[in-house]
């Protein structure tokens, strides 16, 4: 069992299993924003430790990418699964009379999730033989990663429910065919860490998925289309949710209406199915980057979603934190650039 890091501040993450390399710029992201001098130990490529003074739970509600979480408990060979499983003291951290279930993600090829599962129930038990198992209402879940030959133990009392389904695009009351899904306009959101209570600006808001997502984690929005279809499209499906926002604004992106935002998060329009007034989408680019200089401060971030097709140049005040690429169809591959403004 390693125990290098102090146990009170050690918190476990599982990524999603998307092949790319958006789940682990996210959690760096989120864990950015709730703690920078959080100390991230990649122990497989869907499995992190982290050591940072934060709830886990923040990531967990935020995070598109991020599958579970929680309080790390203990690491061990799966050879010395059933010791390390029968003597570890879960009294320590889960309350004697509390609901809890077992939960085994098995990144392995061998079938060992019910033994597992059924192992720590057990072990849970003998320890608190007052605590109660419930599926359905948990107070706490205890969370089980087999991975190479690894048992990772971990502890939560949060159960992901991020409502992508309820949110679909054909589920709104406004659509077009250029909508972003909720998955990835979350991640965008998290990308260019902003935090709960500040402004996230998003200039080519179309249907407004950005903003949904945004508004959805306690940010407050700003939206601009030079669309005025689109900006009434954008209010309706805001009021669908119940959300509010600072206000969505028919204006030309390329002349921004705002004097200051916290961070942005936009997709250029690109395509037959998009709107850009006759520019092209390399000019729509540069000039918008040229524009963000005026409102986005020092130190904050700008992510933009673009066609990988276009080359990214004339950056000015901002310097490129990470790239990303998103595989859509044969013609069509997004990059997603997060911006620093230096």
């Amino acid at each position: 069992m390693e125990t290098s890091l102090p146990e009170s501040r050690r918190k476990f993450f599982l990524l999603s299993g998307e092949r790319s390399t958006l789940p682990q710029a996210e959690l760096r992201a989120l864990v950015e924003v709730y703690d920078c001098k959080a100390r991230l130990e990649k122990i497989h490529n869907r499995v992190f430790i982290v050591e940072g003074r934060f709830s886990p739970d923040a990531i967990l509600k935020r995070g598109a990418y991020i599958n579970a979480g929680g309080l790390f408990l203990s690491h061990c060979k799966m050879e010395d699964m059933e010791r390390n499983i029968n003597s570890f003291a879960f009294e320590n951290f889960i309350e004697g009379s509390v609901a809890f279930s077992a939960s085994v993600y098995n990144l392995s090829h061998e079938p060992l999730s019910e033994k597992v599962e059924v192992m720590v129930g057990s072990a849970v038990k003998r320890r608190l033989p007052n605590a109660r198992v419930s599926l359905k209402k948990p107070q706490k879940i205890v969370i089980g990663i087999i991975f190479e030959n690894n048992l990772l133990i971990g502890v939560s009392d949060y159960m992901s429910k991020k409502g992508w389904g309820s949110r679909r695009p054909r589920t709104r009351p406004f659509f077009h065919p250029s909508v972003l899904y909720p998955k990835f306009a979350r991640v965008l959101v998290n990308l260019s860490r902003v935090r709960e209570g500040e402004v996230l600006l998003d200039p080519f808001c179309g249907t407004g998925s950005i903003l949904i997502e945004a508004s959805l984690i306690g940010t407050k929005t700003v939206g601009i289309d030079i669309s005025m279809k689109m900006c009434r499209g954008t209010m309706y499906n805001l009021r669908h949710y119940g959300l509010e926002t600072l206000g969505v604004i028919n204006s030309d992106s390329l002349r921004l209406p705002v004097r200051h935002t916290d961070a942005m998060a936009t997709d250029i329009p690109y395509g037959r199915c998009s709107s850009s007034k006759g520019l092209k989408t390399k000019d729509l680019l540069k000039e918008l980057i040229s524009q963000a200089r005026d409102v986005v401060p020092r130190g904050r971030y700008c992510v933009i979603v673009y066609p990988k097709a276009i080359e990214l140049d004339s950056l000015e005040s901002f310097n490129v934190k990470e790239d990303h690429e998103v595989y859509v169809h044969r013609k069509l591959t997004r990059a997603v650039t997060v911006l620093v403004r230096r």
